[in-house]
């Protein structure tokens, strides 16, 4: 009997530990906020021990890889963009509110916004306006500028912020339109960071919303709760949110 019930209680602590070890959760996430998310995650799976998959990209990537893998538990982005797309969320929690800025290259000659219109100032890059949500916001504020024709032929546009930022990094840009929370984590290596009035663009609020099918229910709750913390709070105003 006592052999018994030590195998028994062997058997039962090794179905824990493989069910412990296979909790895990999936979250996609706008490309512009990858360090927010990689410290948030990291944050979450010490306090739970719980694993996050990160999966990130443009807003239509995310959504389309939430739509048609049915493994994301959640997905973090501009609410007015997922709330325009046809996924099953059952609530959002916000994380902040996301800022443009234009980068500008080391050594490029902008001192201020209105250098976008200098001859000397040859390619400017933005992200995909369709897809992503600052290269939306980038559109908005040449439309309020008046700059589109002054910019039309300066234009570089791909399809994510880390894209851009890459781009202002090499110097193959003189400055380029990414959010607020990529700048502040290249800030060292750039000539400087030009912060665009927000009254140019529709404000930007950043969620994080768990989808109706989410395969990983209970780990997803407690993700959920996390992001409501002050913890989690504080990593998103260090990124600028």
């Amino acid at each position: 009997m006592k052999r018994l019930l030590i195998l028994l209680s062997l058997c039962f602590a090794l179905a824990c530990g493989q069910a412990f070890a296979a909790e895990t959760l999936t979250l996609a996430a706008g490309a512009g906020y990858k360090k927010m998310v990689e410290d948030l995650s990291a944050a979450f799976e010490k306090e739970s021990g719980i694993k996050v998959e990160r999966l990130y990209g443009n807003m239509g990537q995310i959504t389309g890889m939430a739509r048609e893998s049915g493994k994301i538990d959640i997905v973090a982005g501009d609410k007015r963009y997922l709330d325009g797309t046809d996924l099953a969320f059952t609530g959002e929690t916000a994380i902040g509110k996301g800022r443009l800025v234009l980068a500008v290259a080391k050594g490029a000659p902008m001192a201020s916004l209105e250098d976008l219109t200098n001859p000397a100032v040859k390619r400017v890059a933005m992200p995909d306006a369709q897809k992503a949500i600052y290269g939306r916001a980038a559109d908005e504020y040449m439309d309020s500028a008046k700059l589109r024709d002054a910019l039309k032929d300066k234009l570089i546009v791909v399809a994510t912020v880390p894209q851009v930022s890459a781009y202002v990094l090499s110097g193959e840009v003189d400055a380029g339109f990414i959010n607020l929370t990529d700048a502040l984590a290249i800030k060292d290596k750039v000539e400087r960071i030009l912060t665009v009035n927000e009254a140019a663009y529709k404000p930007i609020l950043i969620v994080a919303k768990p989808l109706a099918q989410a395969p990983h229910a209970k780990a997803l709750e407690r993700f959920m709760a996390f992001l409501g913390t002050q913890a989690a709070r504080d990593i998103a105003v260090k990124h600028g949110l």
